[in-house]
């Protein structure tokens, strides 16, 4: 897998708190995409997952920060 590639280190149902997410990670300068947002808000279907996305090289790092931002919510 190379650096840049993206990977899975979150999912959630709802669309804002996808945006939440992405807004948090943003702020400790990870970069991320919110994949399959625009469908299940379409859709409707609060049961379909959002996936949010970073580059490999920084998968751990936002997992770390999602998994204490998670235990502090």
């Amino acid at each position: 897998m190379k650096s840049d590639d993206l990977v899975s280190v979150y999912s959630v149902a709802n669309p804002m708190e996808a945006e939440i997410i992405r807004a948090e990670l943003n702020a400790e300068g990870i970069a991320c995409q919110i994949d399959n947002e625009n469908q299940a808000a379409l859709t409707g279907i609060t049961a379909m997952e959002i996936q949010i996305l970073t580059r490999a090289e920084d998968a751990d790092r936002a997992r770390k920060l999602l998994l204490s931002h998670e235990r502090n919510r």
